[in-house]
């Protein structure tokens, strides 16, 4: 989405640009010369982003690729799906009690999949130590509106 908007910017600032410098050259023979370098620049300007965010996604597809080629099988790639799956929703998780300055030890979170291939949290487990006890209800809530699950939270010893 960034990329779009930066394109889109430098497309309106370059045609603002062109409209200026046009506006300001004489008529005649210059002035069409001018107006075929500036239609030139125009394009490439909208050409560059383009060309640049399709080799950046193609890069980046190249790459997934190399990673699913090992793959021996549908289950292989299952487990993956739902490893990567479970990995990025405990940084999340940490990140929501981070931004509340709460620590957690560990968090272990669970998902599982339906037979319709939805994927669901079946369980949060959220570690914490003895100084962050009275703020239980407080990791609770913030798990569960952000997460749609209510976390089991087990205080540890230091």
């Amino acid at each position: 989405m960034n990329a779009l908007k930066s394109a889109s910017m430098i497309a309106c600032v370059c045609c603002i640009a062109c409209s200026v410098v046009s506006l300001i050259t004489p008529m005649g023979r210059m002035r069409k010369t001018v107006n075929l370098i500036l239609g030139l620049f125009i394009i490439c300007s909208m050409l560059i982003p383009v060309v640049g965010l399709v080799t950046t996604k193609e890069t980046e597809f190249s790459l997934e690729e190399s990673v699913f080629e090992n793959m021996n099988s549908e289950e292989e790639y299952e487990k993956l799906v739902l490893n990567e799956t479970a990995d990025n929703l405990v940084k999340a998780a940490n990140d929501l009690l981070l931004s509340e300055n709460i620590e957690a030890e560990n968090i272990s979170i669970g998902i599982k999949r339906t037979e319709s291939d939805s994927i669901y949290i079946s369980r949060i487990n959220i570690y914490i130590n003895k100084d962050y006890e009275n703020m239980v209800e407080d990791i609770k809530r913030i798990i569960s509106i952000n997460m749609s699950k209510e976390p089991v939270v087990i205080i540890i010893e230091n």
